[in-house]
């Protein structure tokens, strides 16, 4: 029970920080001209003016942490549902859903951490730097964004990992 959440939750975390890492390392104009939005410079606070990497960094946490735990919670919810409405679906109380196979959860971990990494390194090509033409610097949000694209981009290949078993299966045994 609780397999998307449960993968979702452990997987998103360490995808944040090796997009973050790659992004650092692409040696990007954004990190270093970041200025802190008005809305957070309250929440940060002064101690963090004197050092852009730190500002980054904690700014592109923020936009990260928020919609990981409200898509934690509606995977929570959707896993209930699922759980709750499994027995209906098989026609008899207490079954249970398949658990995945061992080579689609590793390519969903591999290709996540995989596409985090690659689209970190991508990300100061966007936006020219990570800024608009405003002046706005949009780094952070691209940075918190990556996680949750790479997520998408493990569990297309999950599936796809997933399907010769699944034949195999389904006509040969």
């Amino acid at each position: 029970m609780f397999r998307t959440v449960r993968g979702f939750l452990l997987v998103a975390p360490p995808a944040f920080f090796v997009g973050f890492l790659a992004f650092l390392l692409s040696r990007s104009h954004a990190v270093e001209s970041y200025v802190t939005y008005p809305f957070l410079a309250d929440a940060i606070g002064n101690g963090l003016s004197k050092r852009p990497v730190a500002r980054f960094g904690l700014t592109s946490l923020l936009f990260f942490l928020i919609p990981y735990l409200v898509t934690a919670l509606l995977l929570f919810l959707a896993e209930i549902g699922t759980a709750a409405a499994a027995p209906l679906w098989k026609g008899r109380k207490g079954s249970r859903l398949a658990e995945p196979p061992p080579e689609s959860r590793i390519g969903f971990v591999a290709a996540t951490l995989l596409v985090a990494a690659i689209l970190g390194f991508s990300l100061h090509r966007v936006a020219h730097g990570g800024e608009l033409a405003g002046g706005v610097n949009v780094a952070p949000f691209f940075v918190a964004a990556v996680p949750f694209a790479a997520t998408v981009a493990g569990l297309l290949v999950a599936g796809l990992v997933a399907v010769p078993r699944a034949l195999h299966e389904r006509f040969i045994a």
